[in-house]
């Protein structure tokens, strides 16, 4: 059986050996664990398949993927399909909350990030009190797991374990680590960032469906009779977990993956887009992947061909996440400035933009027998925070929430267009104290 220095020597790595010949006793065995946790084929393996010098894929021929706009009377139905689902505890909610604040100017979770929300609620608090309401109005509280990353693991379970308020359920929500990886400069070395400690990063959410069997949630779900699992990115502030109407949707259309979509009508607009490959597999083409000519093209109408815009929310059928959890997914380059110490000194050392890798988990699609897309009205459903200022800001999306809960209270017969509405207490737009469906729109 190898060890971990056979690897190192047969995978290029031998600097981390050298490195470890400088360190104490103690360090040097920490360091010595560490070393031997790290995959090192699978880091050549992503350097080569998809570093510098690897060729980029490119996408074939493309075809728009159709999405399906809900009229009221469907939108109804689909409620009322998912409420027996969530009532037969047949749903689950994973949030993925790897991301850290700090483009936002907050050392710490994005989860927890200041909005300037009525009683300073954060991302997480809104998503919490959703799902207390969903319970509410369904007769059981959804099964609830937080994706964290290696920056923010510990800071995340804290937060919730001091969480002001309303008395969690025991072991609600459960949390489990995304995957990382070595992050390797132009020639494929591992980066140190601090003497016998390795540079690793969070390796992108396609790593979910693996976490997510190895963790044991899955079958822990699936055993207690979980049918569907909705996975959705923490920073959209209008997101809905465990949408009854989504879920009634997938439900009712029979495929075992069904996504969201918000019509693209920008054609600059930097966000990816739901498409067919040449073998009808839907997939989603990211704005850098997507060719010129395909991303500004428009159809009749005057919008662009390709509308369908990801906006990170989908619900997988548990036996197509077994599936997808097996698959060997393909790696992705991202540039990322790096603190990085010299391997031989241990001095701090100017290394430039370091060679991070991830996999997206949207690459599993094309696996999937079969998709479904519900168009959802942007001003509704999308609001993401991901700028301090301007656009997809704090701002902008406390503004877009505002404006949906005027539409609520106008349509409950009151006018202070200025009232916020607590999400624990509507989690769609139903009045407080009823258990009925979501507001018209």
């Amino acid at each position: 059986m190898m060890s971990f220095r056979d690897d190192l020597t047969n995978f290029g790595q031998t600097h981390l050996l050298e490195h470890m010949a400088t360190l104490s006793p103690a360090q040097a065995q920490s360091f010595s664990k560490e070393l031997a946790s790290v995959d090192w084929g699978r880091a050549r393996t992503m350097h080569e398949s998809a570093g510098p010098g690897a060729l980029p894929p490119l996408p074939s021929t493309l075809a728009p993927l159709d999405a399906e706009i809900l009229s009221k009377d469907a939108r109804d139905l689909a409620w009322k399909t998912g409420h027996d689902l969530l009532s037969r505890g047949q749903a689950g909610f994973v949030l993925m909350a790897g991301g850290q604040g700090s483009r936002l100017g907050f050392e710490g979770p994005k989860g927890a990030c200041p909005l300037g929300l009525p009683d300073d609620l954060v991302l997480f608090e809104v998503q919490v009190r959703r799902l207390l309401r969903l319970a509410e109005i369904c007769g059981r509280l959804p099964p609830f797991a937080v994706m964290t990353g290696p920056d923010n693991d510990e800071a995340t379970r804290e937060w919730f374990a001091r969480r002001v308020g309303e008395s969690l359920p025991e072991g609600w929500p459960e949390f489990f680590l995304q995957s990382s990886a070595p992050a390797l400069d132009e020639s494929g070395k591992a980066l140190l960032s601090a003497p016998g400690r390795l540079a690793l990063v969070p390796d992108g959410n396609g790593g979910i469906w693996q976490r997510l069997s190895e963790s044991g949630i899955l079958a822990r779900w699936e055993g207690a009779g979980v049918r569907w699992i909705h996975i959705a990115g923490v920073d959209n502030l209008l997101s809905g977990p465990c949408d009854p109407v989504f879920l009634g949707f997938a439900h009712s259309r029979g495929q075992p993956l069904c996504v969201k979509s918000v019509l693209r009508t920008d054609p600059a607009e930097r966000v990816g887009v739901y498409v067919l490959d040449e073998n009808r597999r839907a997939r989603v083409a990211e704005y850098t992947e997507l060719p010129a000519d395909s991303a500004s093209r428009l159809d009749l109408d005057g919008l662009p061909v390709f509308r369908e815009a990801n906006i990170a929310s989908h619900l997988v059928r548990v036996d197509a996440l077994r599936d997808f959890a097996r698959l060997d997914m393909p790696w992705h380059l991202a540039r990322k400035k790096i603190s990085s110490v010299d391997p031989r000194t241990g001095q701090t050392q100017e290394t430039g933009l370091a060679c991070k890798y991830e996999r997206f988990l949207f690459d599993a699609f094309p696996a999937a027998q079969g998709i479904s897309c519900m168009r959802v009205d942007r001003e509704l459903e999308f609001a993401p925070v991901k700028n301090a200022s301007g656009v997809d800001s704090p701002e902008s999306a406390r503004q877009a929430l505002a404006a949906i809960h005027r539409h609520w209270r106008r349509s409950w017969g009151e006018f202070d267009a200025s009232a916020w509405v607590d999400p624990r207490s509507s989690y769609g737009g139903e009045r407080p104290g009823t258990r009925g469906q979501e507001a018209s729109f």
